[in-house]
């Protein structure tokens, strides 16, 4: 029998053929190169609309208005790729590596296309202050809202993630009107330097309903403790939480909230992780979780030449209140950087015999040799 080349396979044949390729690799650079072997595979994969549905751009240019012409060639560039994904949902990346000034082209473009369904946005530069261009894209699209009748400017979007590792936010300066803008949101994932206003004015207006994943990265203020506690509260069908804090020992405890009928219990939360401080073990003896089997406890910082902790297991302490009043059974326990005695860890370990995977990332165990645990 004779073999068939593979140019003779019929168009959708051959596109579902390419699909099981890394052709997404490198910012579908991968793709180009495929769509260049032959004039047939061009004229196959440029018509197929699964294959231009991703896009992922790094700026490393200061953008401008107009009469500057990058955003302009930018703009045509994305109209190009995500016009030939036709109906399909798209998903973008922008990182930049330098601050971008107001963009209205670009802002237009981002909120005028109901689209997107993952949007995720980068900037990574050292001992920035606030980030401006996100503020006036956030302004552009609630502008949208108001200006269409109370329709969000982002209907079909799921994801969305800010991560900015080294920006410091002022008051007032980020806020995330997101049930207005993207009311179907299910997953949210932000990283910053630190937040100096009120954590819970960022998330007044949220989509907290449609929430699936939630995760935070920076350091905030005191408030921390309430404002999870009402996330679980509004978020039934949260599944993933990450809060990752900065706090620590020294952090100040904050009381527990009067507004809150405690504990709160949450069905679907599965997978939990915290920086381990005094409001992270009240925060712990203040929820019941009975589908949680994932739990991460990390410290904020390595503690290593730290004074030993007081003779105490307060891990295992609240690991196990938490495990025995939500009736849970935790399958992936992971612990980074905690001070632990060796009653500590290993009391924490053997009191979950459902645990499946246990990860240790550089513990500071106070003990001096290591048959003292194993």
């Amino acid at each position: 029998m004779a073999s068939t080349h593979i140019s003779s396979f019929p168009p959708e044949i051959l596109a579902h053929t390419v699909s099981f390729s890394d052709y997404e690799k490198d910012n579908c650079k991968g793709l180009l190169q495929l769509a260049s072997v032959c004039r047939h595979w061009h004229d196959v994969l440029f018509a197929c609309p699964r294959f231009w549905t991703t896009l992922e751009c790094s700026i490393s240019t200061k953008l401008k208005n107009e009469p500057h012409t990058i955003v302009p060639q930018l703009i045509a560039h994305l109209e190009r790729w995500f016009g030939r994904a036709g109906d399909l949902p798209w998903t973008l990346t922008l990182s930049f590596d330098v601050a971008p000034r107001k963009t209205a082209l670009l802002n237009d473009y981002l909120v005028r296309n109901p689209r997107w369904k993952n949007l995720t946005f980068t900037l990574d530069i050292k001992g920035a202050t606030n980030w401006p261009w996100l503020e006036g894209l956030i302004a552009s699209a609630e502008e949208s809202y108001a200006t269409n009748n109370g329709r969000g400017c982002w209907p079909e979007l799921e994801t969305l993630e800010i991560d900015s590792p080294d920006v410091r936010y002022g008051p007032d300066r980020l806020t995330l009107p997101l049930k207005f803008i993207a009311p179907n949101l299910r997953q949210f994932k932000i990283t910053i330097k630190d937040l100096t206003t009120p954590v819970c004015t960022v998330f007044k207006d949220f989509p907290s309903a449609s929430l699936t994943v939630f995760e935070f990265a920076g350091a905030l203020g005191m408030e921390t403790l309430s404002f999870y506690l009402h996330l679980l509260m509004h978020a039934p069908n949260l599944e993933s939480m990450r809060v990752l804090d900065e706090q620590d020992d020294f952090s100040p405890v904050s009381p527990l909230p009067t507004d809150i009928s405690l504990p709160v219990v949450h069905h679907k939360l599965q997978h939990l992780a915290l920086h381990d401080s005094p409001n992270a073990m009240n925060f712990l003896k203040s929820i019941r979780l009975p589908s949680l089997h994932s739990f991460d406890l990390a410290r904020s910082y390595c503690p290593g030449g730290i004074a030993p902790p007081l003779f105490s297991t307060p891990v295992t302490d609240a690991v196990r209140d938490l495990v025995s009043t939500s009736k849970c059974e935790i399958r992936r326990l992971k612990l980074k950087w905690t001070p632990l005695f060796v009653e500590d860890l290993v009391s924490v370990v053997t009191s979950h015999p459902a645990v499946e995977i246990l990860e240790l990332d550089e513990p500071a165990c106070f003990w001096s040799l290591p048959e003292a645990f194993f």
